[in-house]
């Protein structure tokens, strides 16, 4: 092999390993950490509650939206805190409270075909929460002190990954992973 052939080589070498990383790299998104989980709970009236449990940092805004976030997605709730939340916190989507202010109002009514997906967030987007998606017909399905949200493939969960549970139980999964 000459010099020539030997610089060639490592030339395309190099050409392919950038090639690779550069494929790499547009394939990987800009995702938000999580730092906890969200569900969906109800009143005794069946108005729907928001449920958070921040395992570590914080969340200080919460949006509800309807679809799979793709094109067809719509955001049609939105609540914020002047103190970010950290813990185990819930409020009524319907009218904000325990440190909540809506700061769009999701629908008086919600439609009885469409999904709902509501998640916590950080105003300056560096950390947020897993989602919960919900119906009506799940919200219908809930008691108060039952929590719907996230678990993945678990005993009980739904094919989707979701389970319903206590209060209890969707504390100490939240926080499982962490």
């Amino acid at each position: 092999m000459s010099l020539l052939q030997g610089v060639l080589m490592r030339i395309r070498y190099a050409a392919a390993a950038c090639a690779g990383l550069a494929l790499l790299a547009s394939s990987t998104g800009c995702t938000v950490p999580e730092a906890g989980s969200t569900g969906i709970t109800v009143t005794a009236d069946g108005q729907p509650v928001g449920v958070l449990m921040v395992c570590h940092h914080h969340i200080d805004a919460a949006v509800l939206y309807t679809g799979d976030g793709g094109d067809e997605s719509e955001d049609v709730g939105s609540w914020s805190r002047a103190q970010p939340a950290g813990g185990f916190v819930t409020w009524p989507l319907r009218t904000g409270g325990a440190g909540w202010s809506v700061d769009r109002q999701p629908p008086a009514t919600l439609e009885r075909q469409r999904t709902y997906v509501l998640y916590g967030a950080t105003e300056d987007n560096s950390w947020s929460t897993t989602d919960v998606s919900f119906t009506l017909a799940h919200l219908a399905a809930l008691t108060p002190g039952r929590v719907r949200y996230f678990a993945g493939e678990v005993p009980g969960a739904d094919d989707d990954g979701y389970l319903t549970a206590s209060t209890e139980d969707f504390r100490a999964d939240a926080c499982e992973d962490d």
